[in-house]
């Protein structure tokens, strides 16, 4: 036993200390360290979708937040159901003016002029007098087609290609569903899986996809009516991918209710009046029909943004723009048997001084339904003079 008094040194300097000390020491140590090294992390770092990748979910957007004044209705977000495509036939009105996708001969419209501009401001529109609610009435009495004894007409499927990307180097595609990759005489190339995320790339004269080398005039066709992916959105229909002065355009084809489904969504609010949304769906379908016999380019349409008509995909499909839609399936406004190019905007205010007062007012149209005015009604209002007419298959 060691004196309390006697100095410590002689223990500690002693073999049998440090042989303990150092046998301890050794044994603790590997726990000290793996205590003292932080965990691993569990978050990954956010991965740019390049080919090989899968795509996001195809899932439909919530409402907006933001209501026009007097709305009643709720919409319910429609979830996407693949349509299998139909092939696109020749058209005709009920006074039998047949009208062709390449018609050589110019359709006559109302107006000329093409731009379509949207403002955030809201202006109330003048309150239509009792003159002007029975003359709209008096118009819809003789905008209405005639009825003949014959079997319904069938509606005919038309076909308009809208540029989602007209000056892109490189774009994310892919589809729904299991798709063909051809060529523009229709011959596959390749085929990709369903949601599988590819980056494609201009490279010389042709499209690079992934490892393959594709020509410069590319379709993507989904199986089984599925939707494609351009950018960052799902889109209906299919995509041809066209390399023009070195860049890539990026055009979707789909069939033209399709494409009023997300139309109406984006330019009017989808708990608004349904009579609202439907004047909105025939205006809609009326100016995309004189843009697709009269095109902006050789390879579309129009585009997809303010300038034409604001269109974002399946992301803006709801029930209510659907049923508004479908409940005026293929009417449009007519005027001597030529397509009215229905011009409108936000507000009163833009259609005066942009369209010389031609035109609907969207936030009239509001406030039209919400007096009690049907779709008819509106569209009397807006366009004097010009009838609903029905586009039936050419027999």
């Amino acid at each position: 036993m060691i004196d309390s008094k006697d100095k410590p040194s002689k223990f500690f300097q002693s073999k049998t200390f440090w042989f303990i000390f150092l046998f301890t020491l050794g044994s603790c140590l590997p726990l000290v360290l793996v205590k003292t090294l932080p965990k691993p992390s569990t978050a990954t770092k956010p991965q740019t979708l390049n080919a090989g990748n899968s795509l996001p979910i195809l899932t439909v957007a919530n409402p907006p937040a933001s209501t026009p004044k007097s709305v009643t209705t709720s919409p319910t977000p429609q979830i996407f159901t693949p349509v299998v495509p139909k092939p696109s036939e020749s058209i005709e009105t009920p006074k039998s003016t047949q009208i062709q996708a390449k018609q050589t001969k110019p359709l006559e419209v109302t107006k000329t002029t093409t731009a379509v501009t949207k403002s955030k401001a809201e202006s109330k529109p003048k309150t239509p007098t009792k003159t002007a609610a029975k003359t709209a009435t008096k118009t819809q009495t003789k905008s209405k087609p005639k009825q003949n004894a014959t079997p319904a007409a069938i509606a005919p499927v038309i076909e308009v290609s809208v540029a989602i990307e007209t000056e892109v180097k490189s774009l994310t595609v892919g589809a729904s569903t299991k798709a063909a990759i051809t060529d523009e005489k229709g011959r596959v190339l390749q085929n990709i899986n369903a949601n599988q995320g590819l980056v494609a790339r201009v490279d010389g004269n042709g499209i690079q996809l992934d490892n393959w080398q594709l020509p410069a005039v590319t379709w993507i066709q989904p199986q089984q009516g599925g939707a494609v992916y351009i950018g960052d959105k799902w889109f209906r229909g299919k995509l041809l991918l066209v390399v023009k002065e070195g860049k890539l355009l990026a055009i979707n084809h789909v069939d033209l209710e399709h494409y009023l489904y997300s139309v109406v969504g984006s330019e009017m609010h989808p708990t608004a009046n349904i009579d609202a949304l439907k004047a909105q769906a025939v205006a809609a379908r009326s100016y995309a029909l004189v843009h697709i016999i009269r095109p902006a380019s050789r390879w579309y349409n129009l585009g997809d943004n303010q300038r034409w008509q604001v269109y974002k995909g399946v992301s803006t499909e709801y029930n209510t723009t659907q049923q508004a839609v479908n409940e005026t399936n293929n009417k449009i406004l007519s005027l001597q048997g030529g397509v009215v190019e229905s011009l409108y905007a936000s507000t009163e205010e833009i259609v005066n001084r942009v369209h010389g007062g031609s035109g609907m007012s969207q936030t009239g149209a509001y406030k039209l339904a919400d007096a009690g005015y049907n779709y008819q009604q509106i569209l009397s209002y807006y366009y004097p003079g010009v009838e609903l007419a029905t586009l039936v298959r050419k027999k």
